[in-house]
């Protein structure tokens, strides 16, 4: 059996939108979607986020590999919570420290 997909507005809410900056922790190349981990640091706490972007296949067609980002990288992460207040969000774009931006996921629809 497969898994049923989702939409943008099933699962994220576009009026709560996220910028998050923390240190890849694992990042699952995989379909139907990657997610990126982000450990964040706030008063002396860390705390796991999952980033889910698009799926492998359409990353590749925007140029992403399997090497675009590693864990141990510090990145920014802009994108939108999950509706239920867990600490999951989807991936609209990943900063770098150089600067350098890439597009991970879909804007709201």
């Amino acid at each position: 059996p497969l898994p049923a997909h989702h939409s943008f507005s099933a699962e994220f809410d576009a009026n709560q939108p996220v910028t998050m900056r923390g240190v890849v922790s694992k990042i699952d190349w995989r379909n139907p979607h990657i997610y990126i981990y982000l450990d964040i640091k706030r008063g002396g706490k860390v705390t796991t986020w999952a980033f889910e972007g698009f799926p492998p296949n359409m990353l590749v067609r925007q140029g992403w590999s399997r090497e675009t980002l590693k864990v141990g990288d510090t990145v920014t992460i802009e994108g939108w919570r999950a509706k239920n207040g867990s600490k999951l969000a989807t991936t609209r774009s990943v900063t770098f420290p150089d600067g350098t931006q890439r597009y991970g996921g879909p804007p709201p629809e």
